[in-house]
This record gives C-alpha cells, sequence and structure tokens, in this order.
C-alpha cells in the first residue's frame, strides 16, 4: 500500500476494522527495538505522521507491538517486526486492558526512549504520539492487542487472524487509502 525504501505499510491479514494497518521493515528484523536509535526516529516520525492522517479519518489510532527477543516470540506470533496502527474509539480502554496483565507503569514520552532499555521479549503499546508504554512479554497472552481490540468492536471470539481474516474489511481499508499520500516524504 504505501512503502519507503526501508518500510512498509499494508492492511493486515485478520482486519477487525476498516483502518488497521501494519507498518514494518523492509528487511528482516524481530523486533523494532533491534533498531537503531536513528531508525527508531525514523519510524516514530512515519508513526506520528500515520497517525494524523489516520485520526482524520478512522479516529484515535493506538500502536502496538508484540515484540520478540532472540528466540523468544513473547506474546507475539511472528518472526518480523511490526506495529499495529488500529483503530479504537477509546485508546484509553485499551491502555486499561494492558496494565490489568503488566501492572501500573509510567509512560515514556518517545518511540526511542521506551524501546531502548529493551533485553527481552516485550509488549508495546501507544494510547497516543506522546504515551509509550512497555512491559516484559511473559505474562501476556499471544496477540494481546488483537484480543483487546476484538472485544471492544464486540468480537471478542474472532481475534485470531488465522480463524478470521476479515477479508471484506482489509479490501475496504485497502480501496479507502490507496493511492493517498501514507509515507510521501521518503520516497525512493
Amino acid at each position: 500500500m504505501a512503502r519507503t525504501q526501508s518500510r512498509v505499510l499494508v492492511p493486515t491479514i485478520g482486519c477487525l476494522t476498516e483502518g488497521y494497518l501494519l507498518y514494518m521493515p523492509h528487511e528482516h528484523t524481530l523486533a523494532f527495538a533491534d533498531l537503531d536509535s536513528a531508525e527508531l526516529r525514523e519510524c516514530e516520525q512515519d508513526i506520528n505522521y500515520l497517525r494524523g492522517i489516520l485520526a482524520d479519518r478512522y479516529g484515535p489510532i493506538i500502536v502496538a507491538e508484540h515484540g520478540p527477543w532472540k528466540c523468544d516470540l513473547g506474546a507475539g506470533c511472528c518472526d518480523h517486526a511490526h506495529m499495529h496502527l488500529i483503530p479504537v474509539p477509546t485508546p484509553d480502554r485499551v491502555l486499561k486492558e494492558y496494565v490489568k496483565i503488566g501492572g501500573s507503569t509510567e509512560p515514556y514520552r518517545t518511540l526511542v526512549e521506551c524501546l531502548a532499555s529493551v533485553d527481552e521479549a516485550y509488549v508495546y503499546v501507544s494510547p497516543t504520539s506522546t504515551m509509550h508504554y512497555i512491559w516484559p512479554a511473559t505474562e501476556f497472552p499471544r496477540q494481546w492487542v488483537r484480543r483487546v481490540c476484538a472485544n471492544i468492536y464486540g468480537k471478542a471470539s474472532q481475534w485470531d487472524w488465522r480463524d478470521h481474516p476479515f477479508d471484506l474489511e482489509r479490501q475496504w481499508t485497502y480501496d479507502a487509502l490507496v493511492g493517498t499520500s501514507l509515507l510521501p516524504y521518503r520516497m525512493p
């Protein structure tokens, strides 16, 4: 759908709602925490830009990652880094579900600060562009962000993308956003 020299943005299989996208490095890496700080700053710029564009159409956008560490997939189920950009009407509700499992923690102001101290599999969620949270993945079930958002959308039993691909919603997302300037400022 959109691409820079180093990153890709696509509608996801398991598109719980129109506007749900995955943002990922073009080159293979396990987790965003594996990127250097300059690459993470570029990613944060992209993500903040995308949040603005997508929010105009879909409302608030949360960002989440199930970050693997070495051979530990943690709460993830894929071995390639990807951030979930998901429209949700109540980002605070998403955060509350993370806190229920991971416990209360102070937010970081930037993605770079948040991921700088990672030394194990993690879950990351950002309800706003200036609030970034991270927890060890040990207590979180796989596909946690999808479980939480599926519940918010009244699709609690349809959180697993393998069983519920939501092809129609993925096509709507593609049709609505194809041709827009989603990542315009560093195109090759």
